[in-house]
């Protein structure tokens, strides 16, 4: 599965190096939605609204945004599923907590330690490190 994310946003690097940090099958694939290929794979989301929220691609090519995402990433972690259907049964909520933490994500992301988002670029980096995404398969 790939997970597209704002590749300039520092708290959108760090979210997705701890998913990263979860996926101990490496099962997730990071990709920033600005890259060429990111823009090519999400093609059927409007270009101005691509960097609203983060995105994944599963099974088949679907894409998924924001909070609906959510159980989608989860079902691949070790121990996530419990947590998905959770996620799922609450998804208006969820769905507007997502809202809430996007719209401020420009200020969370600049008051964020830069050892953390040091660490998370490392950590993006190695996941994405001698392996090619997972395109073929989708």
């Amino acid at each position: 599965m790939i997970v597209f994310y704002d590749g300039e946003c520092g708290f959108c690097k760090v979210c997705v190096a701890v998913l990263l940090a979860w996926d101990r099958s490496r099962r997730l694939y990071p990709m920033t939605i600005q890259e060429p290929e990111g823009q090519h794979l999400l093609a059927s989301v409007p270009e101005d609204e691509r960097l609203d929220s983060a995105h994944v691609r599963g099974a088949g090519g679907t894409i998924f945004s924001g909070a609906v995402g959510a159980p989608h990433v989860l079902r691949q972690l070790p121990g996530g599923s419990p947590l998905a259907t959770v996620v799922t049964i609450a998804m208006p909520l969820v769905q507007a907590a997502y809202r809430l933490v996007t719209s401020a994500r420009p200020v969370i992301g600049s008051i964020l330690p830069a050892a953390w988002c040091n660490w998370a670029e490392g950590r993006i980096a190695e996941r994405r490190r001698g392996t090619t995404p997972p395109t073929s398969t989708l």
